[in-house]
């Protein structure tokens, strides 16, 4: 009777033991995850619906386009942006629709109206004939119906971040330069945004100056001063855990002490904490 008793005992500590160590490990691996801002779901959406593809990786590309006003299809990066966009509802109008409103009105009313190149005898030189249509090998998809509200906010606030769109406050504007001249958007992404892959690493990527994983890693102005000038901060120098994932993983933040001025230091801190913090329409 009492060696039944033991082995029910025995029993349920096992599988006390396991629920805990599954408990923990699931727990372990939540913590793990990346806390996905916008501009991240938005890259990864961006990949998973192909835009990728046409626009380039990251969408600083482009392909050629025989045909097309460029030659190619235009990359997202470079000033391309304000070419084809006017505003926020066209960004959207251009993923939804694969054509802005305006675009295609004009095209419509150029199309019915233009005097036609070659007129044929007996018709007015001011007659209004259609333009042959020119048709592009590639044309940007339509893709309403297949996105969500927070799919397309997703997107939209990707390729803002790809495009610098809409302008950079003046006040943040060296900031921006310097991040971009010493590099820093190589892995932390377009406008330090988007990040990159970090395997080994306790999130696995580099994460954006933007989002709950930054907040975790960049707690004050005196954080963010040591990350710049030594490539890592005394908090997790100190942490056994935290160093095991930090000396493994392959990407690892340079230290700009000596190569910064302290004028450029403070420039790129006024850009992030300006990026860290979450922007409204009205910002």
């Amino acid at each position: 009777m009492k060696s039944a008793g033991r082995a029910h005992l025995s029993v349920v500590t096992l599988a006390a033991l396991i629920l805990g160590g599954l408990a923990a490990f699931g727990f372990f691996n939540y913590v793990r995850a990346p806390k996905l801002t916008p501009e991240l779901r938005g890259y990864e959406l961006a990949e998973h619906m192909g835009c990728h593809a046409c626009h380039g990786p990251r969408g600083t590309g482009g392909i050629p386009n025989p045909g097309a006003a460029d030659g190619d299809v235009p990359a997202w990066d470079g000033g391309m942006a304000m070419m084809y966009v006017k505003n926020e509802h066209e960004i959207r109008e251009w993923i939804l629709d694969g054509r802005p409103w305006r675009l295609a009105m004009r095209d419509s009313i150029e199309a019915r109206h233009a005097p036609d190149p070659f007129p044929k005898p007996g018709d007015s030189d001011t007659g209004l004939k259609p333009l042959p249509t020119v048709k592009l090998p590639l044309r940007m998809p339509a893709y309403r119906g297949l996105l969500s509200e927070r799919d397309l906010d997703d997107l939209v606030a990707y390729y803002k971040a790809v495009a610098v769109y809409p302008d950079i406050p003046e006040h943040v504007r060296p900031g921006y330069r310097t991040a971009r001249e010493m590099g820093c958007f190589g892995c932390h992404g377009p406008g330090g945004l988007v990040g990159t892959r970090n395997p080994r690493s306790f999130k696995g990527y580099v994460p954006p100056w933007r989002g709950d994983d930054f907040n975790e890693l960049v707690r004050d102005d005196a954080e963010l001063r040591a990350w710049i000038l030594d490539g890592s901060i005394p908090r997790l120098n100190q942490n056994r855990a935290a160093r095991w994932f930090t000396s493994r993983q392959p990407v690892k933040m340079p230290a700009y002490r000596g190569v910064l001025a302290d004028s450029s230091v403070i420039d790129v801190m006024r850009y992030i904490r300006w990026l860290s913090v979450p922007k409204t329409p009205e910002s």
